[in-house]
């Protein structure tokens, strides 16, 4: 077996981190266990992230361009995002579990709380994107889209929350609460679809 190209080894320590992050919670993992992990040396791991917050930020990364919900514009862009959810709810546990405890971690580690909150304002922005798009095709204001996108990312934030620590949560039926809720609060009184 030839030696690993750096992307490799790069690509191998970010999965490893993710394996042992979701099994071990961000406090008990080290360095050390991931790179035992990805079967590489402690240093590769510190030669590609300088720290354990800057591994985690990359993991978050990741794990969140692997969960793009948003595949299409206006309203048919926020139904099928609202359908992507509910398969990642049911596909990805693990990721969604390690991205709320990152936010909790985030609380009081400032780095891991700049990347939670770039991430979060990142995801509100696609959100709002679609509400500004679904309000243009209905010829209406488009002021209300950026405190729509906010209570609309609380609700995905609070589903994931609920799925992750109850396993008798509905989550598809709170997905279709909250689409039913968004995409009402965008439609002005009378032109409901």
């Amino acid at each position: 077996m030839g030696p690993k190209l750096p992307s490799d080894s790069r690509e191998k320590i970010l999965q490893a981190a993710f394996a042992v992050l979701s099994r071990e919670g961000y406090e008990n993992t080290s360095i050390h266990d991931i790179a035992e992990e990805a079967g590489v040396a402690q240093g590769l791991v510190h030669y590609y992230f300088k720290s354990k917050q800057k591994l985690v930020l990359a993991v978050l990364f990741e794990v969140c361009q692997k969960m793009n919900v948003y595949t299409a514009e206006g309203t048919a862009g926020a139904l099928a995002a609202f359908e992507n959810f509910k398969v990642l709810l049911r596909t990805q546990p693990d990721a969604h579990s390690l991205y709320i405890q990152l936010i909790g971690v985030g609380l009081h580690d400032k780095e891991i709380g700049a990347g939670i909150r770039d991430n979060i304002r990142m995801e509100r922005g696609h959100v709002e994107d679609l509400a500004r798009q679904v309000l243009a095709e209905r010829e209406t204001d488009p002021s209300p889209s950026r405190a729509i996108a906010s209570v609309v990312w609380a609700g995905v934030i609070g589903i994931m929350v609920q799925k992750s620590i109850d396993p008798e949560f509905n989550a598809d039926e709170a997905v279709d609460a909250l689409a039913a809720m968004a995409l009402s609060a965008v439609y002005p009184s009378g032109q409901r679809a």
